[in-house]
């Protein structure tokens, strides 16, 4: 049995099973993890989910894009020009694919392994149990039956700093945006949301610069600009952005290997 843990798919179907094909995948013994961002900006998303839907060992987390597709697709958001989603809008399978989404985690951690997959990353000044039990919040919200009013209020950048007595939307808001949309911030946890990928702000840093003393393990989609390297240990980026051309990259959780496959289109 091995597990493999998938950086961003984004609805590239064709390529999600040449790197099936390539680790040499077999369902129902081996597990598959996915960190995030499952759908969109690609071209074959229903294939995508289906393909997930139909496998017995799965854990997946959510990424931006999927909250995204979410929201648009409980009227809570518009589509926008670079959304590539129409497929599973209009999907005989819609309400599945939206219940299956929204009952996904935002975090999960291996306590064996001691490693966390999330879809951007963990804020250098909290701990794991904190960042579970936050997680949770926004878990249950998208559970319940308020989920529509939380996909509504998600969107924004403020507020930018943590502190423990946020309250309702505000507080699930900076939590999401840490564990979806997180790039630099500052060691307090100060988010920076609006440079681009590849532009480090004055005063910022990229998250995992900031060192930890709980020895955790981050596996992370989310930043292709990384190009699968970060330059520290403990934080392994997965997104190597297949949907930009480029190539979707799996590692082999017992022993570290990783396994890519070129982008088909």
């Amino acid at each position: 049995m091995s597990t493999y843990i998938i950086g961003d798919v984004q609805g590239c179907f064709e390529e999600l099973q040449k790197l099936l094909d390539r680790v040499d995948y077999h369902s129902g013994r081996d597990h598959l993890w996915f960190a995030g961002d499952l759908i969109n900006r690609g071209p074959r998303n229903v294939e995508v989910l289906d393909l997930i839907l139909s496998e017995p060992n799965v854990k997946c987390v959510l990424g931006n894009h999927d909250l995204h597709f979410l929201a648009i697709a409980t009227d809570q958001q518009t589509l926008k020009r670079s959304d590539t989603i129409e497929d599973l809008l209009y999907s005989p399978r819609l309400d599945q694919y939206i219940d299956y989404l929204r009952h996904l985690p935002i975090l999960h951690y291996d306590e064996a392994e001691n490693l966390a997959m999330v879809h951007a990353g963990i804020p250098p000044q909290m701990g794991i149990k904190t960042c579970l039990a936050l997680a949770s919040e926004v878990e249950t919200i998208l559970q319940s039956d308020q989920y529509p009013a939380f996909l509504k209020a998600m969107y924004g950048n403020e507020p930018s700093a943590w502190n423990n007595q946020l309250a309702g939307m505000d507080r699930l808001r900076m939590i999401t945006n840490y564990l979806t949309r997180m790039r630099y911030c500052t060691r307090e946890g100060e988010l920076e949301l609006t440079h681009k990928a590849d532009i480090q702000p004055d005063g910022f840093a990229p998250w995992f610069t900031f060192e930890r003393s709980d020895q955790l393990q981050v596996v992370f989609g989310h930043w292709a600009a990384l190009n699968g390297r970060t330059g520290v240990d403990f934080a392994i980026p997965l997104d190597t952005g297949c949907v930009w051309g480029r190539e979707l990259t799996a590692m082999r959780l017992e022993d570290k290997t990783f396994f890519s496959v070129g982008a088909i289109s």
